[in-house]
């Protein structure tokens, strides 16, 4: 039964299918299972003759990996960055990696078809670049703040003096005025220990502000009781049966982060390619998939046999030799 269509736009981008041309190792990213030739072919570059092929060919172009993703944003905003590292390899490279270094010809740069064949391999720097992206997700709560600029700082600290000047003349008249109404005499003295007491506390208040605000674990508690607030919203609009919201499916909260990331490969090997990965990270084998349909004398037979053969199984050496005895092709 085919899924419901909110529910396929729900989880679009939970999957990134990376796929590898097997001669040339060029890379398309595809947030779908079937690769469409018009938005696919977009993605490869004229890098010389022959370099962006008319279409698409299903046993040239194999599956490299899948990448699963607890949430479409994360896997949308991965996809998003994948393609663009892919792009600066093709487009901004250095010159050392199209000149020859040997030869001849050593300091000239590689004919047009060499530096085609060079910068359409991309295979290792696409799985890099995977790396790349799972490591920066991972330390997205933990990247350090930019280092300020002294100027600016210098800057906004007079600027805050100031205001806190006017602030203090303007409470100054308010108190003044407040104790002769009441026929208390102004006591400077006891007036600047009141803005004393009134400004520490301010500061504190500020101070433990900050630190709340700039906590991660509490900016997510946040985010979490208000996508819970919003689901609730959500769930009663449903109840209500306004079409709207029929179709949102609401999930739970995913932190920002790489947990539940899995990437399945179909040669674990190909992983190595990248220096380092997240430990979160869980890696697993991808099942394989045949493109090109099989020998056709091999699945006529009957019914399959206890050592895996079909009853009509023809030998391998007849499909070779075109059904003739290897003896009689010799003779």
């Amino acid at each position: 039964m085919a899924e419901p269509a909110g529910v396929h736009l729900a989880q679009h981008g939970t999957q990134i299918f990376v796929y590898n041309n097997i001669r040339t190792n060029q890379i398309i990213y595809s947030l779908t299972r079937s690769l469409n030739n018009h938005t696919s072919l977009k993605q490869l570059p004229f890098l010389g003759k022959k370099t962006v092929p008319s279409h698409l060919r299903k046993d040239l172009w194999q599956p490299l990996c899948l990448v699963s993703f607890p949430r479409p944003l994360q896997g949308l905003q991965a996809y998003r960055r994948l393609r663009e590292f892919r792009r600066l390899h093709e487009t901004s490279y250095p010159l050392s990696l199209i000149t020859q270094t040997e030869g001849p010809h050593k300091g000239q740069l590689h004919s047009t078809k060499k530096r085609g064949k060079i910068l359409m391999d991309q295979k290792a720097n696409s799985v890099a670049d995977l790396a790349a992206v799972l490591l920066r997700a991972e330390d997205k709560l933990e990247t350090e703040k930019p280092e300020p600029d002294p100027e600016r700082e210098e800057e906004r600290r007079l600027n805050k003096v100031k205001k806190r000047e006017e602030a203090k003349k303007v409470w100054m008249e308010k108190f003044k005025a407040r104790g002769k109404a009441m026929g208390i005499e102004f006591d400077a003295n006891k007036a600047e220990e009141y803005w004393r007491k009134k400004e520490s506390r301010r500061e504190a208040w500020l101070r433990e502000t900050e630190e709340r605000q700039n906590d991660p674990q509490l900016k997510i508690q946040k985010k979490i009781e208000a996508h819970e607030k919003n689901i609730k919203r959500v769930q009663g609009m449903q109840k209500a049966g306004q079409k709207s919201a029929m179709r949102w499916d609401p999930q739970p909260y995913v932190p920002p982060g790489v947990e539940g990331v899995k990437i399945s490969w179909a040669n674990l090997l190909d992983a190595d390619f990248a220096e380092q990965w997240p430990a979160a990270v869980e890696h697993d084998g991808l099942s394989k998939h045949r493109y090109t349909a099989a020998f056709p004398v091999l699945e006529e037979g009957g019914k399959i046999l206890e050592d895996g053969k079909k009853e009509g199984d023809v030998p391998i050496e007849l499909l070779v030799t075109g059904g003739k005895p290897v003896s009689e092709m010799r003779a």
